[in-house]
């Protein structure tokens, strides 16, 4: 990879903040097993709600892609990326996944832009709007909200699974209580979820997008003609296992799909994440 695809990933680094710890931290939640050591066991039994379901709720951060992964993706430009030190978002603390959700294919095997997506792509850059979303103090997106570091919380209720993002305080709403999708849906940021179970497996599906999102840091586009599909199993006390399928028949000429590890943050919590609080950067409203 050479040195100019490493600078989506600077920006990324550097324009996103996140917070690894909560507002109480190292607080001893009621109810967890522990070792022997007082630590809670990350590799004990997955918990179960009171109708039998694998219990997903907990606060939650995707699994880091290791240093020297990184260093084998971006060769000479690694030394770059790992100079950025923003708190919680060194380059060892991210998924490769949210800096391009196709690093893993071969130059010529990755999904391709249709022509209008291409042609959109273009006048994008041609009107200076290829640039992250929070920039602007709008939402992220998904998946990459969930793909850097900030954390994530997961509240499991029956018929009602809700996602709290930590980054910019937002939410999604997934509804386990057999309601279909949405026919015509008016598009949003996190677009309209249901789920259901397979066995011990979350199967969410998701439409309603709008088109004003990224979907990674490498600024790969979507349309509203996306359908999401994500599957969430929790294989242990600590680790959640998940697939997200895409398939947006209006941008790609094919579907496409990538798998993660969320990690269990034990005794921690999310924290307030405002945008633009604290921000120095910005010039002043206009007329001021």
């Amino acid at each position: 990879m050479g040195y100019c695809h490493i600078l989506p990933l600077l920006a990324l680094l550097g324009l996103q903040s996140g917070n690894a710890s909560g507002q109480w931290l190292n607080y001893p939640a009621k109810g967890q097993p522990r070792t022997r050591d007082g630590k809670v066991d990350l590799k004990a039994r997955a918990p179960r709600t009171r109708e039998g379901k694998p219990d997903l709720s907990g606060v939650w951060r995707v699994e880091s892609t290791p240093i020297e992964e990184w260093r084998r993706l971006l060769g000479d430009g690694f030394e770059a990326a790992d100079r950025i030190r923003v708190p919680g978002m060194g380059i060892g603390e991210v998924s490769k996944y949210g800096f391009n959700l196709f690093i893993d294919y071969k130059p010529g095997d990755e999904p391709a832009l249709r022509p209008e997506a291409q042609a959109l792509l273009r006048e994008r850059k041609a009107n200076g709007e290829l640039h992250l979303t929070s920039e602007e103090c709008q939402p992220t997106g998904f998946p990459m909200a969930i793909l850097l570091a900030p954390v994530f919380k997961l509240v499991q209720a029956p018929g009602l699974t809700i996602m709290l993002i930590e980054e910019g305080n937002l939410y999604r709403q997934i509804y386990t209580d057999g309601r279909p999708l949405p026919k015509d849906p008016q598009p949003s940021w996190f677009g309209y979820s249901t789920g259901r179970w397979e066995r011990d497996t979350l199967v969410v599906e998701t439409v309603g997008f709008n088109d004003k999102a990224w979907l990674d840091g490498a600024f790969h586009p979507r349309s509203e003609a996306l359908h999401m599909t994500e599957s969430y199993r929790r294989r242990d006390f600590g680790h959640i296992d998940a697939e997200i399928k895409f398939d947006d028949p209006k941008t790609y000429t094919k579907p496409f799909s990538i798998k993660v590890t969320h990690l269990l943050q034990a005794d921690s919590d999310i924290l307030e994440n405002v945008c633009a609080e604290n921000e120095k950067d910005r010039g002043p409203p206009q007329g001021i």
